[in-house]
């Protein structure tokens, strides 16, 4: 399908006659880009496209009844209203090849509001002839067959809401959109009709049969659950997230109006108390000071003296030792024997010269006229010399040091009781409320987040085994089916169109992947962002990124006995590749090769959380994805892409322009507001581009359209 001109009468801010020509004068040209500003009228071409193909389909809506209507009353340009226009429609041309063979089609979607009850008509022309009744509705059935309604947001869709279509219900979407675009979606219908069937037949009360069914619908049922589990996990971490913000933003809104908590209220009296006491311990060791050595220090010079004085005493009672040991009867009785002995002719002459020439040795008469000052014991010289001792070490800065220390304390304990004057705990109840409200909620988030994921993983592990359980079962019901009648054929027809889609299915995901992984490499730019991207059967895309991995860790994580803690932290790939190295099957097994392996890590694929990705890669994976799905497309349709660079950086809308826009097949309407689109990208694509249109919302209160101009001239 090719687009060729939309008309808007009456539609939206769009008032009387307003025409879109988008035909091309070669295949090439296939780009159409509508600028506008938000609030410009920019969205209102896309919503009509859809409204004019689809009529109530694309709100949503079974039949087109009174809330429909009331839909499309609300879509009637607001001035027609008033004015009491005739009516008001949508008409697109566009372009069909069904087989071979080139068509022509006009549709026109019409209403009228006479009494404000609104009046739907749908008139198509095909090749210039207008449709009959029964044309028109096989028409119809047609147009839903082309785009079915649920994946007309797959062609007609919002850069910003895109990734959050294939990551929110993850693999769901993605196999429904894959089989569609392909055109295997027959098979599941073909499939759900033959088991129905089969159930009602013969083969359907057999024992062997009715558990190979029963072990299909528990697998897909795990399957769904697993699934549901998993988008309840991204809830949970997504209102944790948003808590933790909350949290974070009460607390910085309180200390920004000057609010502190108790706790810091209290540690800034509890600082001030410490100066207090530190200047009180300051203070006290300063007067010790000034009473204990400063009177000393006042008077150098006798200090000087004392040593002196205390020496010269010493002497003074070493000369009276002396001199009376020398008085002592005894003495002069020793000296004069020893004379006696030695010969002398004349003992008592000898004896008084000796006693005379010892005394005026030994004996200096200044000590006679010396008067003692002191007169100290031995411990109170000892006392003396201590005070003399610390008098000279004493340091003359000591007071000034002191004196400096107890000024900054002052200055210190100032700042402090200016901070709690500048502060206030008025409102700190409120807000310790709240904040214990916001941290109860987010201990809940946390721990249904924890539950959840042992739920994933318990899920996954009963699948894993049902998926066991199910390929035994499927080889013995082929076994007993060779063995009976005719009769069932259906059996054997289910079996055959199960490995059909395996098959199909197989040989799919592989292109596709292939494609992701070149897409998607081509429009990260980032270096080792990721090393592979692989889809596995139940069509769930896994990024995995190559990292160190040390052995001590992966041990850790198989305490548990099982590999669930291992496959949550890392992936499954991490753990199909250590068993692939090692060349065991369990986890006891892996534990002890671990144990007996001298390397200190381990470089293994581990699976990013797609969930962690920043919006601007979320978006990139996305589109990388959607890419490579339509590749598979087996119809040609238009794409109409509002908001295309909704979360992507100013870094990456080059590579999308480059890998993504001019590649993606078919027709291409671009939607973008002045922040997006640049002059650049425009310039980029010169060559795919057939119409540039300009929009502007003007003071009359309708959108104007103004072609071959854009923001920037």
């Amino acid at each position: 399908m090719r687009i060729n001109r939309i008309q808007l009468h009456n539609f939206g801010s769009y008032s009387g006659d307003n025409i879109f020509n988008f035909e091309a004068n070669s295949p090439e040209e296939r780009v159409v880009v509508i600028g506008g500003k938000n609030g410009a009228g920019k969205t209102t071409p896309f919503t009509a496209i859809q409204v004019c193909l689809y009529g109530n389909y694309a709100f949503g809506y079974k039949t087109a009844g009174k809330r429909y209507l009331e839909d499309i009353y609300g879509l009637v340009n607001n001035q027609a209203k008033l004015d009491e226009a005739e009516d008001s429609y949508v008409e697109i041309s566009f372009q069909q090849i069904d087989n071979t063979d080139l068509f022509n089609y006009v549709i026109r979607r019409s209403w009228i509001w006479p009494n404000n009850n609104v009046q739907e008509n749908l008139a198509v022309w095909q090749n210039g002839n207008p449709l009959d009744e029964d044309e028109l509705s096989n028409f119809q059935n047609y147009l839903l067959h082309l785009i079915p309604p649920d994946m007309l947001k797959l062609y007609f869709f919002d850069g910003e809401k895109i990734a959050d279509y294939f990551l929110n219900s993850k693999e769901v979407n993605i196999r429904d959109a894959l089989m569609i675009l392909s055109g295997n979606d027959t098979f599941d219908i073909l499939h759900d009709q033959i088991k129905r069937v089969f159930r009602n037949s013969e083969g359907g009360k057999d024992e062997t049969g009715q558990e190979y069914l029963d072990a299909q619908a528990t697998v897909k049922k795990l399957q769904s659950q697993v699934s549901g589990l998993e988008a309840e996990l991204q809830k949970y971490q997504d209102d944790i997230g948003e808590l933790e913000a909350e949290i974070n933003k009460q607390k910085k809104v309180y200390a920004d109006r000057g609010g502190i908590t108790i706790e810091e209220w209290t540690a800034l009296h509890t600082q001030l108390k410490a100066e207090e006491e530190k200047r009180e311990r300051l203070n006290w060791q300063r007067k010790a000071i000034a009473t204990d050595l400063l009177p000393f220090t006042l008077v150098p010079r006798l200090m000087e003296k004392i040593p002196d004085q205390i020496q010269q005493e010493k002497d003074h009672q070493t000369y009276q030792t002396l001199r009376n040991s020398l008085q002592d009867k005894k003495f002069y009785e020793v000296l004069s024997e020893a004379v006696k002995n030695i010969g002398s002719s004349n003992v008592d002459q000898d004896t008084k010269q000796l006693y005379s020439k010892i005394g005026g040795y030994l004996l200096d008469s200044k000590w006679e006229e010396f008067e003692p000052l002191f007169g100290l014991s031995s411990d109170d010289e000892g006392q003396v010399r201590a005070v003399i001792s610390r008098v000279n070490s004493y340091d003359k800065n000591a007071l000034k040091n002191y004196k400096r220390r107890i000024l900054a304390s002052i200055e210190k304990s100032k700042k402090i009781r200016s901070r709690l004057q500048s502060t206030s705990i008025e409102n700190f109840e409120d807000y310790m409320k709240l904040l214990a409200d916001l941290e109860e909620r987010l201990k809940v988030c946390s721990v249904k987040q924890d539950h959840t994921q042992e739920l994933i993983a318990i899920k996954k592990e009963e699948l894993d085994q049902q998926e066991s359980k199910l390929r035994v079962l499927k080889k013995e019901f082929e076994n007993q089916l060779k063995r009976r009648s005719v009769s069932m054929v259906s059996g054997k027809v289910l079996l055959l169109l199960e490995e059909l889609q395996g098959t199909l299915y197989s040989g799919l995901l592989h292109q596709v992947e292939e494609d992701l992984n070149q897409k998607f490499r081509e429009m990260i730019r980032k270096d080792n962002f990721f090393s592979r991207l692989y889809i596995d059967p139940q069509f769930v895309v896994h990024l995995l990124r190559n990292q160190a991995i040390s052995i001590e860790d992966l041990r850790s994580l198989l305490k548990s006995g099982d590999f669930r803690a291992m496959n949550m932290a890392l992936g499954k790939a991490a753990t199909e590749q250590l068993l692939e190295k090692y060349g065991i099957h369990t986890a006891t097994e892996l534990k002890a090769a671990l144990d007996t392996d001298d390397a200190e890590q381990l470089d293994l694929p581990v699976e990013i959380d797609k969930e962690q990705l920043s919006s601007g890669e979320k978006q990139i994976f996305v589109m990388s994805l959607y890419w490579a799905m339509m590749k598979q497309s087996k119809n040609e349709l238009p794409y109409i892409i509002d908001t295309p660079f909704a979360r992507i950086d100013t870094e990456h809308r080059a590579n999308i322009t480059e890998y993504f826009f001019k590649n993606l097949p078919g027709q291409l309407i671009i939607l973008s507001t002045n922040e997006e689109l640049s002059s650049e990208h425009m310039q980029a694509m010169r060559n795919q581009i057939s119409h540039v249109y300009m929009l502007d919302y003007g003071q009359d209160q309708k959108t104007h359209i103004y072609e071959n101009q854009y923001f920037e001239g």
